[in-house]
């Protein structure tokens, strides 16, 4: 889960690459922003078809990373994706995050949720709080209901290390294990200085004891591709 300058993101596509590079990261989910994020310059479908061929062109060209080309794809109040099902079938990433109408009640928001978690396309549940510390409280949804479908339909819910957000929490992290749910660990990069921020991400793993089964970070890159890969042709 990571920004280029293709929406909100600092960096090019190149430069997002290099700086993960030196950090050591093996794999790169380019996810930028889609169309209803207008606030962010969210790609619409012709932008991000291209914008992933450009992905897919660096990934032949950039040696030592691989990266992928996917989407922070928003799930709309209703819990339907911001993008159709053709689109989103043409990635290999889709994170689905809520970031409007974040005042939803909990019933309401766990609805949505779930909706999007049962959708074929998406691998990742992003932040699914949408809570901003000390800014927005976000939504509140039924979180033991949320891993016990992401559970059922093979859906790792991120944790997003940003300092801003963390959220998941550790407690809800606990209750994702205690369910075998995948988790995803993030920083949400933005800017070069982000990807710093994955210690806050690792810390709260390991107060909630999430495992390194779990935690799709630590798979080999052959493993994800082959997890991504599967759940898309499912």
């Amino acid at each position: 889960h990571s920004h280029t300058d293709a929406s909100d993101g600092r960096l090019s596509i190149e430069g997002l690459a290099e700086h993960a590079k030196q950090r050591g990261l093996k794999v790169l989910g380019i996810t930028d922003h889609s169309v209803s994020q207008t606030i962010a310059n969210g790609l619409d479908a012709d932008r991000l078809r291209r914008h992933a061929e450009a992905v897919r062109e660096a990934n032949e060209r950039i040696a030592g990373i691989e990266l992928l080309a996917g989407t922070e794809v928003d799930i709309l109040p209703d819990g339907s994706l911001d993008y159709g099902d053709e689109v989103l079938a043409e990635l290999d990433l889709v994170v689905a995050s809520p970031h409007a109408a974040l005042r939803q009640d909990p019933q309401t928001a766990t609805d949505r949720l779930l909706r999007a978690i049962a959708h074929p396309a998406v691998h990742i549940l992003g932040h699914p709080t949408g809570r901003l510390i000390g800014k927005r409280e976000g939504l509140s949804p039924d979180i033991e209901a949320l891993v016990e479908a992401a559970a059922e339909h093979d859906v790792a819910l991120e944790l997003n290390a940003n300092w801003r957000r963390l959220d998941l929490r550790d407690s809800h992290l606990r209750l994702a294990m205690a369910r075998g749910c995948k988790i995803a660990i993030d920083t949400d990069a933005h800017k070069e200085a982000d990807f710093d921020l994955l210690s806050y991400g690792i810390l709260t793993a390991r107060r909630a004891g999430v495992t390194k089964s779990a935690c799709i970070n630590c798979w080999t890159p052959r493993k994800l591709r082959s997890w991504l890969a599967k759940k898309t042709s499912a």
